[in-house]
């Protein structure tokens, strides 16, 4: 997508400023996104929908719609500027950003080329220390030129100096002039020109702060977050960085690019970029995994400032040195059928690690929808680090791991054998009926055409369109109990049996339940129980229940 344009107009400098200086205190106002910024950020209208010059809005409106202001009735030149542009033209405005302000990374909405409708800045005042960013890029806008701005991509700026930036900003719809303008810029490259990132900036005050024991140590003490962002850059400052609070509120939403020490830290999810596995990695520490899904763990993680704004990427491969205990069972499910409890009765004792439906896994063995090209031993690899990397120790006394994936994973069961050989498993299942009458109830992504990609459930795009909600469910749960099927031994109720004919499978009820997790499920992911450790499965069973001594099923 493109981020911008420079377009081969440039406006007399003396010109712009002199018409600057005919506005008026009374025609300048706040900008009215009073969340978007920190500091002084206002504006003052030249072409408004009311006429008015403290008018800001730009709206759903078109550009018959926007009437001059009597600021532009004063101010020839940028009269002048604005009648050059052969195109309908929106609101236009005067934005000024004084010296330590910023405006915080955000993104506009239908504001590019593609949807019809352009943004142009043609700056006015600026000074070596402002810094406009676009997905990231320093740009660099000269006095006096004119720029194509995608603002429906993340964009943020800092003004550093002590002057005020200021622009004059137009919206525009586009026509035939306009698109005539982008195929030329398109074919002599118009490139708007890049500016080298402040050195000693907040990426570079992250790294230090994870590289340094000290710092590493004393920021995750900071639990409040309206606090966070100020000591971070009081303490940036002593030590010599150069970054604004809007730098470091940004790097919230960002992860850092930094290799080191990943004990502690947790992958959230994995992304490709270039056709290159990266994984994102947040700070848990020692805290385990108790929640009953594990985005509800990274949730609760997040709540931590420190997690939140010092979240990491490194390639995929660098969590194959993560030291991990080898997983001891996989927990699937065909949904509804109890799983949630399952799972909730391992977390119960505290030698357990256990991973309930990571985005991270998922994102793993669904890359073959991205990378139809991924060689099976590449994908085992991948899954295996990623299973790794899930499975650290957190307090030094867990002993076993349990990962329960997502429903649709069983169509990958040979992909995750391949992986994990010797890992016992477990497949949860119900009557299909029951599962279907849930799912109509409460639908989960699964069970509502077109929330998911349907290649993921084995089902077909026009799958989304040609089948009623009701049949789409049926499939989908039916096509979860005929993946299973093949892996059944002969067997039904009898899961003694099972577990010695085949060590590695075993299907289990959701009528069974409770009480088969700790009968058979535990001894087949190697967990020889005590009394206590009964006695903590047996409550987290009750937890929830309406009625006393009914265990709680889900």
């Amino acid at each position: 997508m493109l981020s911008g344009l420079k377009f081969p107009f440039h406006f007399d400098r003396a010109s712009l400023k002199r018409d600057l200086a005919a506005a008026r205190p009374e025609d300048w106002a706040p900008h009215y996104n009073a969340g978007d910024y920190g500091g002084q950020w206002r504006g003052a209208a030249l072409r408004s929908s009311t006429g008015a010059s403290a008018d800001l809005a730009a709206g759903e409106r078109t550009a018959a719609q926007f009437r001059e202001t009597p600021l532009l009735g004063r101010c020839p030149y940028f009269r002048e500027a604005l009648a050059g542009f052969e195109c309908p033209l929106k609101g236009a405005r005067l934005l000024s950003l004084a010296p330590g302000s910023f405006i915080r990374e955000h993104t506009d909405h239908a504001l590019d080329f593609e949807d019809g409708e352009i943004r142009i800045h043609i700056p006015i005042e600026t000074n070596p220390g402002v810094e406009f960013y676009v997905r990231g890029e320093r740009l660099l806008l000269e006095e006096g030129g004119c720029y194509y701005v995608n603002v429906n991509l993340p964009h943020r700026v800092n003004n550093r100096g002590e002057r005020d930036r200021v622009h004059l900003v137009i919206d525009a719809e586009v026509n035939d002039w306009v698109r005539a303008l982008f195929r030329r810029g398109g074919a002599e490259g118009w490139h708007i020109p890049r500016c080298s990132l402040p050195a000693r900036g907040f990426d570079e005050f992250r790294a230090h702060a994870l590289a340094t024991p000290a710092l590493a140590d004393k920021l995750p003490a900071i639990p409040e977050r309206s606090q966070f962002a100020p000591a971070m850059l009081e303490l940036g400052r002593e030590l010599g960085f150069d970054f604004t609070l809007g730098d470091a509120e940004n790097g919230a939403r960002h992860p850092l690019a930094w290799h080191g020490d990943l004990r502690g830290w947790t992958p959230a999810k994995v992304f490709f970029r270039d056709a290159r596995p990266f994984a994102e990695w947040i700070f848990t520490g020692d805290r385990r995994f108790t929640e009953p899904f594990f985005g509800d763990s990274l949730e609760a993680a997040l709540r931590s400032p420190f997690a939140a704004f010092f979240r990491r990427e490194t390639p995929l491969e660098d969590a194959a040195v993560v030291e991990a205990l080898p997983p001891a069972g996989f927990l699937f499910h065909v949904s509804r059928c109890g799983s949630t409890l399952a799972t909730q009765m391992f977390a119960a004792l505290e030698r357990t690690v256990v991973v309930a439906e990571a985005p991270a896994i998922d994102d793993v063995i669904q890359a073959r929808l991205d990378r139809p090209d991924l060689s099976a031993a590449e994908h085992v690899r991948w899954l295996r680090w990623i299973i790794a990397a899930l499975g650290q120790r957190r307090t030094g006394r867990e002993t076993h791991y349990i990962v329960k994936l997502d429903s649709w994973h069983i169509h990958d069961l040979p992909l995750i054998r391949a992986a994990f050989p010797e890992t016992p498993w477990i497949f949860l299942e119900r009557e299909s009926a029951e599962v279907e009458a849930s799912q109509e109830r409460s639908p989960g992504m699964h069970g509502a055409p077109g929330a998911m990609d349907p290649r993921i459930l084995r089902m077909k795009f026009e799958d989304i369109t040609s089948l009623s909600r009701q049949e789409w469910r049926r499939r989908v749960i039916g096509g979860y109990l005929q993946a299973a099927e093949p892996f059944r031994n002969n067997f039904r109720d009898n899961y003694r049996d099972s577990f010695r004919t085949h060590p590695a499978g075993l299907f289990l009820n959701y009528r069974d339940l409770p009480g088969a997790i700790w009968e058979h499920a535990a001894p087949h992911f190697g967990l020889e129980l005590s009394a206590d450790e009964r006695e903590l499965m047996y409550a987290a069973a009750r937890f929830d229940s309406k009625q006393p001594g009914i265990p709680y099923k889900n």
